[in-house]
């Protein structure tokens, strides 16, 4: 009697330390997701345009976010934006921090229109600038959204995934 007593004592201390690790895993599960929302959005944009590069883009302003998405800086978290050096030049970069994420499909849409408008543009007579845009990358991971136009569009949303 007194056997089973105490192996059935040490079973619930075995379980009662099973449950204290199983929560703190799920605490470091919780705090690990949670750090990711916080990558800044400059961080985020030195990682992508070190994977690809900066070639046939300038520094946009909020003026131009405003003219060519239609989109209002202020309404995010955050916003990198590089826009075609010269106007034979498609290539782009866009990242956008929302504030929350049912503003992603807005930003996509933006997105998408402006690909739409570019492609539109160099229909008929600007092949290689076409094909960019085909291969463009729109991606959205949490509360960023990625538009890549570029030769290395690839390697940037891949750039864009890890630092996330």
């Amino acid at each position: 009697m007194e056997t089973q007593k105490r192996q059935s004592i040490d079973l619930l201390n075995v379980l009662k330390y099973l449950m204290v690790l199983v929560f703190l895993a799920y605490i470091v599960f919780l705090v690990s997701r949670e750090s990711a929302d916080d990558v800044p959005v400059k961080t985020l944009q030195e990682n992508v345009i070190k994977a690809g590069t900066e070639e046939g883009m300038t520094k946009g302003t909020t003026q131009d976010l405003k003219r060519y998405y239609g989109l209002n800086a202020q309404d995010y978290d955050g916003v990198a934006l590089y826009i075609p050096n010269d106007v034979m030049s498609v290539n782009e970069l866009l990242i956008i921090k929302l504030k929350d994420e049912s503003q992603a499909e807005q930003v996509e849409a933006a997105a998408k229109e402006r690909l739409k408008t570019q492609k539109t543009s160099f229909e008929g007579y600007g092949a290689k600038q076409t094909k960019l845009l085909e291969s463009a990358v729109l991606d959205t991971k949490g509360e960023y959204v990625l538009l890549a136009v570029s030769e290395n569009a690839d390697e940037m949303a891949g750039a864009f995934q890890k630092s996330l």
